[in-house]
């Protein structure tokens, strides 16, 4: 029993070993997307204010498309509709797209925001048009309509790129 507890306080008094290696950690913190810069926030909130005018001209283009089947009445009514909504659509167009400079981005996505106001420009010239002739003329519509369409693929090809910009890379592997 002697020797049993002279192991004890033996293996007490011993100081603890300590490992001297430490562990590191290899796998790397994931990298936070880039932060927008301020003219980047001036895009944006330029490309917001632009939506709600592109909002107004399709819901005019809605409406026109809807009544093609209705009494000429009801047809002239829409395209009216759509005359004075070519009219605040420009508006908000108008106020936003000042705000929307492509030098704000660089490389690739410079190129598509480029091409989105380029596209953005052209609808625009069609709409003091529009507002002009739309109860009058129905090709006005089908220029309206080339031209939205432009837009929104002007659009989507920058929305899907810069979205690309500021989202990790998920797909890598970790090693």
């Amino acid at each position: 029993m002697l020797a049993g507890m002279v192991t004890v306080i033996t293996l007490m008094a011993l100081p603890q070993v300590q490992d001297t290696t430490t562990h590191k950690d290899t796998v790397p913190p994931p990298v936070a997307p880039a932060e927008p810069t301020i003219e980047q926030i001036h895009y944006m909130d330029g490309l917001k204010t632009v939506t709600r005018g592109v909002a107004q001209l399709r819901d005019g283009l809605n409406r026109v498309t809807r009544t093609q089947q209705a009494d000429s009445a009801t047809r002239h009514r829409a395209a009216k509709r759509l005359g004075g909504l070519c009219g605040s659509a420009r508006s908000f167009i108008v106020s936003g797209r000042p705000k929307m400079q492509a030098t704000a981005y660089t490389d690739s996505l410079k190129i598509l925001a480029k091409q989105l106001t380029t596209r953005l420009d052209s609808l625009n010239n069609t709409l003091p048009n529009c507002e002009r002739t739309a109860g009058r003329d129905p090709s006005v519509a089908a220029t309206l309509t080339t031209r939205l369409k432009s837009y929104d693929d002007a659009l989507l090809a920058f929305r899907t790129s810069q979205a690309a910009l500021y989202k990790p890379d998920s797909t890598k592997t970790q090693p």
